[in-house]
């Protein structure tokens, strides 16, 4: 079976956690699979095998990897909350891209799996076992690797990255293990990066990165005070990150302001304001559209059951 090789840049989903794999994949894929001995070879291209309705999938990180005379193809995906749908989706999504017919720019792989890196949380679910009780011979089942960065030590990563036996890179997860808040991790943490990264433009991708997660960590007040100084200016990723953060920002105010109108529209003509229900209902309207249809919708109806008609 072969794979693509992938030309095209990644985007969206936890897109500072792609950055980071992206920046170190031979010593991420050494950490994550507790194998020093693996190479990375190239990052496949995806696009061709998603599914219907699965968009997010084209970004997911699929790597060729090496390890000794096998190549094979590694599915890495980050989830910041654990997801019911992990294993099925990834089923399809493996089984698709070992059927994907290669090409003039394919890598031969001798086997595909799955990789799990949990962000925060920890979900048990690492296999799906699929047997037939009317058919005796038929069994499916998956079976991935699942990495909860909660179970991972941060002192115990700090000190093998000053070692030199694990890439600088992964500091950035730092907040997101276990003791990853607490003050006395940060002192080594600046030691080891600032020995190791000399390149001002990597302190401060890795700077962004760290704070990045450390939100996600609920520890950034901590990160704030420990990385004081840190320039992070240079740094074109933390300018992505303030960029989205405008677009977002506008964005939702858009859809704050559409959703008023329509709460006031519909007082006005309906006599009364809408139920917890139904304004749960308008709250979970995120494209622009589909309130301007609505909005559309309060002059040919008489109350909010019918506006909402269909959405409850």
């Amino acid at each position: 079976m072969s794979l693509r090789v992938d030309s095209s840049p990644m985007n969206d989903y936890d897109k500072a956690g792609r950055y980071l794999v992206k920046r170190a994949p031979t010593g991420v894929f050494r950490w994550l699979l507790s194998n020093p001995g693996l190479d990375f070879q190239a990052w496949m291209d995806s696009r061709r095998v998603v599914l219907p309705n699965q968009n997010d999938l084209t970004n997911d990180l699929v790597a060729a990897v090496r390890g000794g005379v096998a190549r094979e193809g590694i599915c890495l995906e980050l989830e910041a909350e654990a997801r019911a749908d992990a294993l099925p989706r990834l089923l399809m999504y493996l089984s698709r891209l070992w059927t994907e017919p290669g090409g003039r720019r394919s890598l031969a792989v001798s086997c595909v799996s799955g990789v799990i890196l949990d962000l925060t949380g920890h979900s048990p679910a690492h296999e799906l076992r699929l047997r037939s009780a009317i058919n005796p011979a038929g069994l499916l089942e998956l079976t991935v690797l699942r990495r909860p960065l909660a179970h991972a030590d941060a002192a115990e990563l700090v000190a093998g990255v000053a070692a030199g036996d694990l890439t600088p890179w992964l500091l950035g997860w730092v907040p997101l293990m276990r003791g990853g808040g607490e003050a006395g991790i940060m002192v080594p943490w600046r030691a080891a990066a600032e020995r190791l990264l000399t390149d001002v433009r990597d302190r401060a991708d890795l700077g962004a990165l760290t704070l990045t997660f450390a939100t996600l960590a609920n520890c950034r007040e901590a990160w704030d005070r420990g990385l004081r100084g840190w320039n992070m200016q240079t740094s074109p990723l933390w300018d992505e990150i303030r960029a989205e953060g405008r677009v977002v920002g506008r964005a939702e105010g858009q859809l704050e302001g559409k959703r008023a109108t329509i709460l006031h529209l519909g007082r006005h003509k309906f006599g009364k304001a809408p139920t917890k229900k139904q304004q749960k209902a308008l709250e979970a309207i995120t494209d622009l559209d589909q309130l301007d249809h609505l909005a559309a919708r309060l002059l040919d109806v008489d109350s909010w059951v019918e506006l909402f008609d269909g959405r409850l």
